[in-house]
């Protein structure tokens, strides 16, 4: 699978905390060893549909993978099949152990 990556994303990894990168480095290198399939039934990828929301530049649907459990690639699918890593969320309540009631 060729894998594009947005400034956005390449951005928020650099400014994410060193096991975030690390996550991040090694999600890329499955990346590139998987076909859509085997992306599609990855456990460890947990490769979802985010319902209704769309890539604002390509007008792609956009998909949410697993980068660690606090961690979420915002991406799109291109022809060729291309993976688009379009952007990074963290949610830090659970990537510092903090309990919300």
């Amino acid at each position: 699978m060729r894998i594009e990556i947005r400034p956005a994303f390449d951005e928020a990894v650099m400014s994410a905390e060193l096991p975030i990168r690390k996550a991040a480095a090694k999600m890329l290198g499955l990346l590139q060893e998987l076909d859509l399939p085997q992306l599609w039934s990855h456990p460890g990828l947990n490769f979802e549909k985010l319902h209704a929301m769309i890539e604002p530049s390509t007008g792609r649907q956009l998909y949410s993978l697993r980068v660690t459990g606090s961690a979420r690639a915002i991406t799109c699918l291109l022809n060729g099949p291309t993976i688009v890593l379009v952007s990074l969320h963290i949610q830090h309540d659970k990537a510092y152990g903090k309990k919300g009631k």
